[in-house]
């Protein structure tokens, strides 16, 4: 064996343990770090939401998800019951700088689309509400898919706690509760 061939050896050897190293190393913190951002614990999802804004829990519903990552904040409320037949709702802020109310809401689209349309179903906008959240008027967009059973969603922009914030609505449209929506909407303080 030559002395290149044993130096290429040695390297490449050495390589392969830093590579191994850092998957066992990344392997045990990887849980640690991702437990800290995406949460299902009661204390922690309240907190990410207070964080966002002050609101009231709509009948029946809890927090259900609290995800705080850098500049990144979100909560999803949904009914206690999880049987699917109730509304998603979802906050979320960004602080990320720059960032008009337009480009947040059509981002959320864009990954709603992307989420639900791989089962080939398209969002089409089916109209707009004007309502009033945290004392500033807010247009919600409207849309719907076309699949079976349709999925409806409601989006709109408002200045939160600490920046933008992004209000989601979802559910299937047979069982959409508009009053439910706007219930939840004024509650946002």
């Amino acid at each position: 064996m030559s002395r290149n061939t044993k130096i290429a050896l040695l390297v490449i050897g050495a390589l392969a343990v830093i590579c191994l190293g850092l998957c066992g190393v990344g392997a045990l913190l990887l849980p640690r770090v991702t437990e800290n951002i995406v949460s299902q614990k009661p204390d922690d999802m309240k907190r990410v939401g207070a964080e966002i804004a002050d609101y009231t829990l709509p009948p029946g519903y809890a927090e259900v998800m609290g995800l705080d990552m850098f500049v990144y904040k979100m909560v999803a409320l949904a009914p206690k019951n999880q049987r699917g037949d109730g509304m998603i709702f979802m906050l979320m802020s960004a602080n990320a700088g720059g960032a008009s109310q337009q480009q947040m809401e059509r981002q959320m689209q864009q990954s709603f689309q992307q989420q639900f349309g791989r089962s080939g179903s398209q969002m089409q906008v089916i109209g707009q509400e004007a309502v009033t959240i945290r004392g500033q008027p807010v247009t919600l967009t409207i849309a719907e898919n076309d699949a079976s059973p349709k999925l409806r969603q409601a989006l709109g922009t408002f200045e939160g706690k600490n920046g933008l914030v992004i209000v989601m609505a979802m559910g299937t449209a047979e069982k959409w509760n508009d009053a439910l929506l706007r219930e939840f909407l004024s509650s946002i303080q």
